[in-house]
């Protein structure tokens, strides 16, 4: 296998409902815009368009990346999945965005005054995180990047205006809280890897520039746990909520 044959692979994966044994290095993208392009194979292989997106950066500053999510796992909370349709299940509570209008691919780079103008909405999102891949989390980064940067699916709260929250809200150190059927899965210490999730909107807006992306108004596009990964092993009920936004919920069945 080859990274040009990685892309029907991991189509079949979700498909079928199969892993992906060992990764051959042959079969590694070479780099970040092989990755890139993975993606949007998968999803055209999967005969459908993104719901959203997930980016995100492991320090404020640092290098962003993102992958696109189908449209079909982007659901409304409450939501209920069956935990079984998902090789594992862990969860993150997160901040999420949707702009107000289409964003068309130009030339000039989008400043972060021109592009948080553009946002529309806010709301809470629960994450679960899941990989094709048997030997996650064991697994290449660029691999990981081409499948869907470890998306499973993403549950979605009430959207609320972005201009009520703008000035108010603490993008950096919210309080949140993350359970599991009553029990608290909240760290001590909670915040976004990448400090403010805003800045990662900027990286956005101009990435899919760069790949030639239309984004649309009802993307949902979430920027990174400020709770960490917590692994669920089986049925229940995950609970979010983030002081100021709406509550989101998930069934697990």
């Amino acid at each position: 296998m080859t990274h040009s044959e990685l892309a029907p692979r991991l189509v079949e994966a979700r498909r079928q409902h199969r892993l992906i044994d060992t990764l051959p290095p042959d079969s590694l993208p070479p780099d970040a815009a092989t990755a890139y392009a993975i993606q949007q194979a998968v999803l055209a292989g999967l005969g459908t368009g993104p719901g959203g997106w997930k980016i995100g950066a492991r320090s404020p500053g640092g290098a962003a990346a993102g992958a696109p999510i189908p449209a079909p796992l982007v659901l409304r909370s409450p939501a209920a999945v069956e935990h079984g349709a998902f090789f594992r299940v862990l969860v993150e509570l997160e901040i999420a965005f949707r702009f107000a209008e289409p964003i068309t691919p130009r030339r000039d780079t989008c400043d972060r005054d021109e592009v948080l103008a553009r946002v529309g909405s806010v709301l809470p999102a629960i994450e679960i995180v899941d990989s094709r891949f048997a030997e996650w989390p064991n697994v290449a980064p660029l691999a990981q990047l081409a499948d869907a940067q470890n998306n499973g699916a993403l549950i979605v709260g009430q959207a609320l205006p972005y201009a009520a929250t703008a000035r108010s809200f603490d993008y950096v150190s919210p309080v949140v809280e993350l359970s599991f059927d009553g029990e608290s899965l909240t760290p001590e210490a909670i915040g976004n890897p990448a400090g403010d999730p805003r800045e990662l909107l900027v990286w956005f807006v101009n990435h899919c520039a760069a790949m030639g992306i239309s984004i649309e108004p009802d993307w949902t596009i979430t920027t990174g746990t400020y709770v960490g990964a917590h692994r669920i092993e089986g049925p229940g009920v995950v609970r979010g909520s983030i002081d100021g936004l709406s509550e989101v919920e998930l069934t697990l069945t």
